[in-house]
């Protein structure tokens, strides 16, 4: 007998040897359970060693293969009455059939027993199936693969009494500086488990496939173990010292459906959520008294997970789901409460109020991605091939290979750090050589992976036969599909009851068999294949039916449009209803594969389209589709007409937004006026009428109207960025320059004031971005800035000024810079940079003028908490139009922080001494009184900061 199969049997022999033990000690039943295991023992032993060895094909045992597993993969230590053990390895037992619940401190035929049976049995597996080898299909325990996602924090940031060292001094003048600090937020990165430590009340925000639904429940899992174990879960996982909380999960998009057929007449929310609650567990066969949950919530006993808010697609809906959830908030404002939405879904009316914090879920990293391949290829590969050697290093070479795959691949990179996408990757990789590198093309790799392509080019038909008498295979299934996503998607569901999907499901089959009873044979059939094979489509409760995940049945929407010969205008009146944006995406992405002429039809259609929901939302959507598909699978210059549009309305003057609104309210007031004459002359006629209430428009809020367009414009920066475009488009990033003529000009204020001659030279418009010194990073391997992570700038920054440079940092920038364009570019000395912001002829107090106004750079005053992108501010252009000179972040010159009068030969711009460096215009988080042109300060060269930056210039002597 070879020592492979003799650990095998030895093994089914402790795992039998366990269940005797423990159906004498627990007094059940296990005799269904030890039959198969003790059969697959006496079959074992009766083989003969040779033949036995000659029958493995890829390390799996054929007796094994002879078993019909449904079953999962869980740790050794979690296995409990009930389930068939076949394979155990340290750390990762395969199992048949399914896991009893373990209940040691709660009695499992007790109300409560039955609910925390109900939400773990729900819980504890990874949703997405199709993980199979020759007909044995693996499922994953969640506390075994889950990692920990990475959430958002705002902090609150202020200058600490060190960061202005003895060295470091103002102007004279300036000795007030301690009061003139604005104290801001920066956003810092943490883990979801500390954000949960801080706030009872969170809403999670992410994008589509970022964790956010198996976040919920994960918990859901860890607080119903925590009960039914009398265990520690909750304090050993997430690190939150609070036990025996009640995890009630819920989708928010089934509470929309079931406020969609109540009367909006007064029932207080928390009453309708509860009555849903109840008959959401009914419909899933589980009868609870009707005071179950009552104490629980009174006293702050219950985890209340709410999902998808997103899901919910009519906006109007959508708000009302929002009102009930803080109702129920306010009725039991002692229990914990989690949210989740894609980011797109959560704006306006349907943000909550109550207290409730907002983090955004972040990507994974490149450690989270080696360390869920790790875990997923073992488990994966200790299901399919057995314990041993041969698995353990098939993983780690599948790990390793996949690994080497994404790292080399920017693109695939971008896509696997996206928990889901990893998920899809992972399953294609199996069955590729090389991975395709857009979305669209994984998305259908892996619809053929789980509908059974791969498995049908190796001979492998599936168990039933569809239709009685022709064949029906993958692509028929995919078709099927199709026009069921699409339905969903135009009805506005993610779920939808069997008989409805039934009645779908025959209308099509009839149009293939033209026969009713073989229609309704068929789509018997195709429902066993497609939710016990695939999981593709699984059920959900009792009679209802959905897509495993969201983004599938985006996608094989995107599909059924595809077909259509009219699919630009069916597109069209989606492109403002954020409920379609990943089908529009995905659709133009499907088209980027089938030849470029569609593809660019359609994202000119959407450039195009006159009507938005917004200001760029529409060009917004087309440099996403760009970015999705790629500059090269479109005909002609779209590209270049899509940016060149963005960077038009980018443009748009601060003032000019403001005029117009100015003139909106002026027309509201006018008309206010006429009604209110019509009333008062209608009033003349009937005197009993009573005077007619005016409520004032009130006056226009400038400050708001700025921070509302900088965040349109941010988002218009930003998908300018993705096409391949910025103010820096020449090679190596090398910014775009503005020429400054030589001239005298009065530097320094008061009784300082004094002229200074500067030569010709050229200045970067802007800031160094975090995208240029990305370049600067990669090419030299310098050290990244403080808050980057894995080398890169944070997502949706690439466009913002880099920070926590310090002098050096800046001065290595420029010299490299200089060595790989040939040019003469340096730091600007700090006469240079005075000249720039203050021009020739008077010395301005601002760049644009002698009055301050908030709305003309980010500084503390217009409270954004934040840098901006750069450049946005074209309203706080200098003399010689350079932007950003006064406020979003301090710029380093290179000049030594000397006193007056300013001399450039005294030694002051000499670069090796070790001294005290100037640095110029305020910043986000500091008030107007720093960000003057003449205001200057002095740091230590090696220091960096949150609000520290620079720019260049290109010096001709």
């Amino acid at each position: 007998m070879s020592d492979d199969r003799a650990d095998q049997i030895a093994k089914l022999k402790q795992s039998i040897a366990s269940l005797e033990d423990q159906q004498r000690d627990l007094r059940v039943d296990l005799s269904r359970s030890l039959a198969p295991l003790r059969d697959m023992l006496a079959r074992l032993e009766r083989e003969d060693a040779a033949a036995s060895h000659a029958t493995r094909s890829g390390g799996v045992d054929v007796a094994a293969k002879e078993v019909s597993v449904g079953g999962d993969v869980v740790g050794r230590d979690d296995i409990s009455a009930g389930g068939h053990v076949i394979i155990a390895a340290e750390g990762a037992t395969v199992v048949v059939g399914e896991l009893p619940v373990t209940m040691t401190a709660v009695d499992r035929e007790s109300a409560l027993g039955r609910y925390l049976q109900h939400v773990i049995s729900r819980h504890r597996y990874l949703q997405l199936q199709g993980i199979r080898s020759g007909g044995k299909l693996v499922s994953i325990e969640l506390d075994q693969i889950y990692v920990t996602l990475r959430a958002t924090r705002e902090r609150t940031v202020s200058i600490e009494d060190e960061w202005l060292k003895a060295e470091a001094a103002f102007a004279p003048g300036e000795v007030q500086r301690q009061h003139a600090q604005r104290p801001g937020t920066e956003t810092v990165t943490v883990s979801v488990n500390e954000a949960l430590a801080a706030h009872e009340r969170l809403v999670v925000l992410g994008d589509p496939g970022s964790g956010k639904t198996t976040l919920l429940r994960y918990l859901a899992l860890l607080y119903a173990r925590d009960i039914a174990e009398r265990a520690s879960w909750v304090r050993d996982r997430l690190g939150l010292n609070e036990t025996r909380r009640l995890p009630i999960l819920l989708p928010l998009r089934q509470i929309g459906a079931f406020l969609r057929k109540q009367a909006d007449d007064g029932t207080d929310g928390h009453a309708l959520l509860l009555d849903f609650l109840f008959k959401s567990l009914r419909n899933e066969r589980l009868d609870l008294p009707a005071d179950f949950f009552d104490k629980t919530l009174q006293q702050g006993g219950a985890v209340i997970l709410l999902d998808g808010l997103d899901e919910v697609a009519d906006p109007d809906l959508r708000r009302r789901v929002a009102r009930l959830v803080e109702d129920f908030t306010r009725a039991y404002p002692q229990c914990r409460y989690l949210v989740t939405s894609r980011i797109v879904g959560y704006t306006g009316a349907a943000r909550l109020s109550e207290n409730y914090a907002t983090t955004t879920v972040r990507d994974f990293t490149l450690a989270d991605v080696e360390g869920f391949l790790t875990h997923w290829h073992r488990l994966v590969a200790v299901g399919q091939l057995g314990p041993g050697e041969s698995a353990e290093a098939y993983a780690s070479d599948q790990t390793q290979q996949l690994l080497s795959a994404i790292k080399a691949n920017e693109r695939i990179r971008e896509l696997a750090i996206n928990p889901l996408m990893l998920t899809v990757i992972a399953m294609v990789h199996r069955d590729r050589v090389k991975l395709p590198d857009r979305r669209a093309e994984l998305y259908a790799e892996a619809i053929d992976v789980l509908l059974g392509k791969w498995e049908e080019a190796k001979g492998l038909q599936p168990d039933v036969a569809i239709l009685d008498n022709r064949p029906f295979d993958t692509g028929d299934r995919r078709v099927m599909l199709q026009q069921i996503a699409l339905k969903m998607h135009e009805r506005q569901l993610k779920e939808v009851t069997s008989e409805e999907l039934q009645r779908w499901l025959t209308a099509l089959f009839l149009e293939v068999t033209k026969d009713q009873r073989a229609a309704e044979r068929a789509v018997e059939r195709f429902l066993h294949v497609i939710e016990e094979r695939t999981g593709l489509l699984t059920a959900r409760g009792e009679g209802v039916y959905a897509f495993s995940h969201l983004t599938f049945q985006e996608y094989l929407a995107a599909l059924a449009i595809a077909t259509r010969d009219d699919y630009v205008a069916y597109t069209l009146p989606h492109v403002p209803d954020a409920w379609w944006r990943e089908v529009i995406l995905l659709e133009a992405g499907y088209f980027s594969t089938q030849g470029p002429e569609r593809t660019t039809k359609l994202i000119r259609a959407i450039a195009e389209l006159s009507e938005e929901a917004e200001a760029y939302h529409n060009l917004v959507l087309a440099a996403e589709c760009l970015r999705d598909v790629g500059e090269g699978r479109v005909q002609g210059n779209l590209a270049s007409e899509v940016q060149k549009r963005l960077r038009a309305d980018l443009e748009l003057d601060f003032q000019q937004e403001i005029e117009h609104r100015q003139q909106e309210l002026a027309s509201l007031r006018q008309q206010q006026e006429l009604e209110v004459q019509r009333a008062r002359e209608k009033r003349s006629l009937f005197s009993r009428r009573p005077q007619p209430v005016v409520t004032p428009i009130p006056e226009l809020d400038k400050s708001s109207v700025i921070r509302e367009v900088i965040q349109r414009k941010a988002v218009a920066t930003q998908a300018l960025i993705r096409t391949g475009a910025g103010y820096w488009t020449m090679p190596y990033g090398e910014p775009e320059w503005i020429r400054i003529p030589a001239g005298t000009f009065s530097m320094g204020e008061s009784n300082e004031l004094h002229p200074v001659h500067v030569a010709e030279f050229l200045i970067a418009r802007v800031p160094i971005t975090n995208a240029q010194y990305l370049l600067f990073v990669q090419a030299t391997q310098h050290a990244v800035p403080q808050g980057w992570e894995e080398g890169r700038p944070p997502k949706g920054k690439e466009s913002h000024p880099v920070v926590y440079v310090s002098w050096d940092d800046a001065l290595a920038y420029s010299e490299w810079l200089s060595q790989v364009t040939g040019k003469p570019i340096t730091l600007p000395s700090e006469a240079e940079w005075e000249k720039v912001a203050r021009g020739d002829q008077e010395a301005r107090e601002f760049p644009w003028g002698d009055t301050f106004e908030a709305t003309r750079c980010n500084t503390g005053e217009l409270g954004l908490g934040d840098t901006t992108p750069v450049g946005i501010f074209l309203n706080g252009a200098s003399p010689y139009g350079v932007l950003d000179l006064s406020g979003n972040v301090w710029e380093w010159t290179r000049s030594i922080y000397w006193s007056y009068p300013y001399n450039p030969k005294d030694g002051r711009e000499d670069l090796k001494p070790r001294a005290v460096r100037v640095w110029r215009g305020g910043s986000w988080n500091y008030a107007a009184h720093l960000a003057r042109c003449a205001c200057r300060g002095g740091l230590s060269p090696d220091l960096r900061y949150v609000s520290l930056g620079f720019r260049c210039v290109f010096r001709f002597s």
